[in-house]
């Protein structure tokens, strides 16, 4: 109880302290971001630079500053571009506009209403109890259990919904084993468990290009601005191995080194996740149509190259993404009740705001190639040209982690995308060689509560402190980079076709 009552006051003291931060955020950052950029506007451009590219500069750094402070909210700031850009004379409203009805945010949109209808219908909480019935009794193998669950589920739904779904699920086990009392209820299995669902959750969603927004927006602008497409299936062919490898390490780590866990079988798991299971009852039409739909979907995806040859029609994977959508409107779920597997209704509860910031990222990526400034970024980064290929991705892998760790890893992307595309194509590389580590890297900030909503998610049981979470976060973290490495050279290269040259 006692216990029960000091992990309360430490929750209330971190939402004060956590409340605090995020008024003084408003505070400097309402007023900072346009400041930034009236300055900027005002000082003469550097010598060489388009007017149109240090107009871009300004807007970059208001948005930098908004996404980064979060004053208002993400989706608000991505919305800069348009208002902002015409004003400037950068580009038309049309051409600023246009990014954010690129193909990939209709993937993003099919993804997320197929997303809705799995959870609407509990389809993902069947899928997590199979896992975790089958996953094992013994403490390393409850926490492997639950991160394969939790990153399968990622790479589909959303990986706030996914760490939302299994950290009630975690935290009745280790109730369970606190009732059952003994060695399973220690502290390290309580941190294994949740920080191994925060770490599949952010794993997971590297896998595929719905799993997360830098993953859409790779493939978003490097279609745009350099005519090269990446199909769903190519993404993960490249990306899942890594994620996996990086899911083994990461489970490896926790329960052997980080915080060790035993491996003797823990009583009552079995029947508690049986229990669970029961309680689910059986398959229901719907969640067995919903299911047909979301396997039709992703068959579809995986074997598009084929299906184009066979049928002999053009396909596209955002196509593919809005006919599974359309099909949840028009399957019934109870047909008596004329009620369908999605309505209107429970798609107003989609985030909306994650299709707007994708849509800003590519709008802003755009401006800053089309007005010149990539290249002369680029031309002023021609020093890192020397550098051996292998440090120049360990070097933006390692910025973009720490990056995603203060601001949004979609705003990162963004920001980062764009200007090393330019500065591999000025030495002669292709663009895909530095791009693929950056929203491969944006999936990996694992140290912070702030850093992804996964994390936020764990952080918010009680059950762990911050360093406790950042002394897990850093080896994986380190772990990554050098995965993400081995994925650029080994996978990405023969995959995508781009070798160290043009």
């Amino acid at each position: 109880m006692a216990g029960s009552s000091v992990q309360e006051a430490q929750t209330q003291e971190a939402s004060a302290r956590s409340e605090r931060v995020s008024r003084l955020k408003i505070t400097l950052g309402l007023p900072l971001g346009p400041l930034m950029a009236a300055g900027l506007l005002l000082l003469e451009a550097p010598s060489g630079l388009p007017p149109a590219a240090w107009q871009v500069v300004a807007l970059t750094a208001w948005m930098a500053t908004w996404w980064v402070l979060e004053p208002v909210p993400i989706a608000v700031t991505a919305l800069l571009p348009v208002a902002l850009l015409p004003l400037l004379g950068v580009t038309s409203v049309n051409d600023a506009a246009a990014p954010y009805a690129n193909p990939l945010i209709f993937l993003f949109l099919g993804g997320f209403l197929l997303a809705e209808a799995i959870q609407r219908w509990s389809l993902h909480r069947r899928i997590a109890m199979l896992v975790l019935r089958v996953s094992g009794q013994r403490p390393d193998q409850l926490v492997g259990g639950f991160m394969v669950a939790t990153a399968a589920l990622s790479m589909w739904v959303s990986n706030t919904a996914t760490a939302a779904l299994m950290v009630p699920i975690g935290l009745s086990v280790l109730a369970l084993l606190e009732r059952q009392g003994g060695g399973g209820a220690s502290h390290h299995m309580e941190l294994s468990l949740l920080l191994g669902i925060a770490l599949a959750a952010n794993i997971g969603g590297m896998g595929t290009l719905i799993g997360t927004p830098p993953n859409a927006l790779l493939a978003g602008f490097m279609a745009d601005n350099h005519g090269i497409e990446i199909g769903f299936a190519q993404w993960m062919l490249v990306a899942v191995p890594p994620a996996l490898l990086l899911l083994a390490l990461a489970w490896w780590l926790l329960t052997r080194r980080i915080y060790p866990v035993g491996v003797e079988a823990l009583p009552g798991v079995a029947d508690m996740l049986s229990e669970q299971a029961q309680d689910l009852g059986r398959m229901s039409g719907p969640e067995r149509r919903v299911a047909a739909i979301f396997a039709l979907v992703a068959l579809a995806w995986v074997t598009r190259p084929l299906l184009q040859s066979w049928l002999g029609v053009e396909l596209s994977d955002a196509g593919i993404a809005v006919v599974g959508a359309l099909l949840l409107f028009v399957v019934p779920a109870r047909w008596s009740e004329r009620q369908f597997l999605m309505d209107w209704e429970s798609a107003r509860y989609l985030p909306w705001g994650v299709l707007i910031m994708v849509g800003g990222g590519l709008s802003l990526g755009t401006a800053i190639e089309s007005s010149g400034l990539a290249a002369a970024v680029a031309e002023g980064l021609a020093g890192f040209g020397s550098w051996p290929v292998w440090a120049l991705v360990g070097l933006v892998v390692l910025v973009v982690m720490v990056m995603s760790h203060v601001t949004s890893n979609t705003a990162t992307a963004a920001a980062i995308l764009p200007l090393t595309a330019s500065l591999t194509v000025s030495l002669g590389a292709s663009p895909l060689l530095l791009a693929v580590p950056v929203a491969m890297a944006a999936s990996c900030a694992f140290m912070l509560p702030v850093a992804t909503p996964p994390n936020a998610v764990v952080f918010g049981s009680g059950r762990l402190s911050v360093a406790e979470m950042m002394r897990a976060g850093a080896p994986v973290g380190l772990v990554a980079l050098v995965v993400i490495g081995l994925a650029v050279f080994g996978l990405a290269m023969p995959i995508l076709g781009f070798g160290w040259a043009a």
